[in-house]
């Protein structure tokens, strides 16, 4: 009574198959569930370093790279997602492997690709630099969300292709592209974090968020 459970951190890490089954049910079923009806606003809302991003970073947001290009590099966060899994499985199945993976995971991710390179990237290319090219995380819930995902952003008819909901946009999204056009877009065709700043700041109260059919 004097000190429940449910409080102590440590807790469940003393207790390994309550870990493991927490672990699972997060990644298994809350995730999933999640992304079908809040797509990737995770990664805005609740992640430290999407957090981080929108208050420390955000007076670079307009420098986010943007175009074919910087949506091409968007395959790196495939590479880092393979790599945890791959640490992830041999880390049970081959220990003596699967640590070594571990180890070189949290240091060059955990420690370069989270903390160092895009907080001093800041200035250069926008906040949003590890969730958009590096976070595992990002894209494992993209998937479901671009799978199953309901949630989309729809425009009306009233664009007046003023640029200022591209130019917010940290993922480097063609928002204006879209709203001009009256096309919805999603996860489905994009790598949209649905922090709903283009929303905000259209003048014209063009956008607005909604459910797929």
């Amino acid at each position: 009574l004097l000190q429940p459970w449910p409080l102590l951190f440590y807790f469940i890490f003393d207790h390994p198959h309550l870990f493991y089954l927490i672990w699972a049910g997060v990644m298994l079923i809350l995730i999933p569930v999640t992304a079908r009806w809040h797509g990737k606003r995770f990664c805005t809302w609740v992640c430290g370093c999407g957090g981080l991003a929108e208050t420390v970073g955000d007076r670079w947001r307009h420098n986010a790279p943007k175009g074919r290009k910087s949506i091409a590099w968007e395959f790196m966060n495939w590479i880092v997602f393979g790599w945890a899994v791959l640490a992830l499985i041999l880390f049970f199945a081959l220990p003596a492997v699967g640590i070594h993976l571990v180890k070189s995971y949290s240091s060059l991710v955990d420690f370069w690709l989270i903390a160092v390179l895009p907080v001093a990237a800041y200035p250069l290319f926008g906040g949003k630099i590890w969730c958009r090219y590096w976070c595992p995380l990002a894209k494992y819930i993209e998937i479901f969300s671009k799978w199953f995902g309901k949630l989309k952003i729809s425009s009306n008819d009233k664009c007046i292709t003023c640029g200022e909901c591209s130019r917010y946009c940290q993922v480097g999204i063609d928002v204006m592209n879209f709203a001009k056009n009256q096309q919805d877009f999603s996860n489905k065709n994009t790598s949209c974090i649905h922090c709903g700043i283009c929303v905000a700041v259209c003048p014209m109260d063009v956008l607005k968020f909604g459910d797929q059919k």
